[in-house]
């Protein structure tokens, strides 16, 4: 019995602390060349370490159940761990990937910037900076901008963004509307 409770403690200490600090604490070295194929983790690895507390857990509560209430073997109740740990990691594999799936990616391509409409929140003198809002993927994202040919650009004017470099973008005037 007391090997089943140190496989659960241990199982559950190591949920905790995930829980507590976040993150998954795995690490993953897989890279994306397309860019859209994969936009993201699509849910938990069955090898990271919370799905093997998750089995840990499972098999430690059922086996030491099974041993402490009924006259099963060790084998038995080893057995009977085995199936808590394919039901709780089944059962938690899918609640931690509804929280992958729930995720929304944070991370914005210059693409997706690109070719984007805007609209001046601080006019441009002329040569000078102003600045331009923008939604990208149901997110306001706010830039440092330059106008592309030199001119000013009134505050409110909407724009287009037509290339970025760092954190600021240079636009022109949407529609090609001519200075008023």
């Amino acid at each position: 019995m007391l090997i089943f409770a140190s496989i659960f403690g241990v199982g559950f200490i190591i949920l905790i602390i995930g829980f507590i600090f976040g993150g998954d604490g795995d690490a993953d070295a897989g890279s994306d060349v397309g860019g859209d194929a994969h936009d993201g983790a699509h849910g938990p690895s069955i090898f990271s370490v919370r799905m093997i507390a998750l089995l840990m857990v499972g098999f430690g509560a059922v086996g030491f159940g099974a041993r402490a209430t009924t006259d099963w073997t060790m084998f038995q109740a080893s057995m009977a761990g085995v199936g808590g740990a394919v039901v709780i990691g089944i059962a938690g594999y899918l609640v931690i990937r509804a929280f992958y799936a729930s995720q929304a990616s944070s991370t914005i391509a210059d693409h997706d910037i690109i070719g984007a409409t805007a609209n001046m929140i601080d006019a441009i003198d002329g040569a000078g900076n102003g600045q331009v809002a923008c939604v990208v993927r149901g997110r306001e994202i706010t830039f440092l901008a330059r106008s592309a040919d030199g001119q000013s650009i009134p505050r409110g004017a909407p724009v287009r963004i037509v290339s970025k470099s760092g954190s600021r973008v240079t636009v022109e005037r949407a529609n090609n509307q001519v200075n008023t």
